[in-house]
């Protein structure tokens, strides 16, 4: 066979063999017509490419710059491949595949979400998790909570080795192995527990803990007489406890004037030491007055005897009253006989002083 057809043929009886131009060899060559007319098939000895498509050993390549490789099935036929291994590219155009056959049967994010049953928490960064419905059971917290507004739950516990909390309902108990478990509140700083209504059923509140409390004792060690037309203010001139909240505070002559610094409900106990130096028994009436104005029901009448039998006698009263803050209480008297006074008497041997008059006050509410 010549080795160089090309622009010759061979009889024209042999118009359709091809032929290899300058057979075939490693470098693929030009297959020519019998007629000398090159087609587009070129070979080699171990490849063979038609256009712009080559086959070589196990690999379909394209041969032009850029060009992309087409399988187009005729019909309804269908490109069938039992092992795929698709390394890079993309893929358009295709049926989306079925959860069923491993696929999302979707073909965007949010129709894959759907489908598969993620929600919306899928979308969501693992440090910003939003759960706007449904409900979540059977798992367990662990680590620290921020920003949390409200949780509800019929019951909601925390646990410990030995000790943790338990919230059911209305209630918050202790909840552990331990025997006795104490509950802590304890607020940071100079912050404060805030209760708004509160019952103490069992248990203790350690006193100096307890805020607005007040208490005080005054008494008077000097005699003080009474007039028989006007009513006269008990003196308690000396102090004997002052607690924070009572003060006896002066009238402008005597110290006479037990006053509250804080509203509240207070507790307040006059005793007044009485002498009668007349032969005669002789009545004397005791009363309170808040700001200046008599106390409605909280007068006394004491019958003080004659001195020849014995001449003393004393007074003592426990009254509770309501005040504001800042408004004062006076022990006012009214002596039928000035011959009746507010007696101190001096410490003897053994006994000790004898106030005129002792007044203890404490707030109770």
């Amino acid at each position: 066979m010549p080795t160089n057809l090309t622009t010759q043929k061979i009889k024209d009886t042999f118009t359709q063999v091809l032929h290899v131009d300058g057979g075939p060899e490693a470098a693929e060559k030009t297959v020519y017509s019998g007629t000398g007319t090159a087609t587009a098939l070129k070979v080699g000895t171990t490849s063979a490419s038609v256009d712009n498509i080559q086959l070589d050993g196990n690999t379909i390549a394209t041969t032009d710059t850029n060009g992309n490789l087409i399988l187009s099935p005729n019909g309804t036929g269908s490109v069938s491949m039992s092992k795929v291994a698709i390394t890079g590219g993309t893929i358009t155009g295709i049926t989306d595949l079925a959860v069923a056959d491993g696929g999302t049967g979707a073909s965007d994010a949010s129709g894959a979400r759907s489908n598969l049953g993620l929600g919306s928490i899928a979308t969501q960064a693992s440090n910003n998790v939003n759960i706007t419905g449904g409900t979540i059971s059977g798992v367990t917290f662990s680590g620290s909570f921020s920003g949390m507004t409200l949780v509800e739950a019929t019951t909601l516990a925390t646990s410990a080795a030995a000790a943790g909390v338990n919230l059911n309902g209305n209630t918050l108990a202790a909840d552990g192995t331990d025997t006795n478990i104490d509950i802590n509140i304890t607020p940071k700083g100079t912050g404060e527990v805030n209760i708004t209504n509160v019952d103490i059923l069992s248990g203790k509140v350690p006193f100096s803990t307890v805020t607005g409390r007040a208490f005080a004792s005054f008494s008077d060690i000097t005699d003080q007489t009474g007039s028989t037309s006007a009513a006269t203010a008990v003196k308690f001139g000396t102090t004997e406890i002052s607690g924070a909240g009572i003060t006896m505070v002066t009238d402008g002559t005597n110290l006479t004037r037990l006053t509250f610094a804080a509203a509240g409900t207070y507790m307040v106990a006059p005793n007044l030491q009485l002498a009668n130096s007349d032969t005669a028994d002789h009545d004397a009436t005791i009363w309170l007055a808040l700001n200046g104005t008599n106390i409605d029901r909280s007068a006394t009448k004491v019958t003080v005897p004659k001195a020849t039998d014995g001449g003393n006698t004393f007074f003592q009263i426990i009254f509770y009253l309501t005040v504001t803050a800042g408004q004062y209480v006076q022990v006012l008297w009214l002596p039928e006989n000035t011959a009746v006074t507010i007696d101190h008497t001096a410490a003897g041997a053994i006994a000790p002083a004898i106030p005129s008059a002792i007044i203890i006050a404490e707030r109770i509410a």
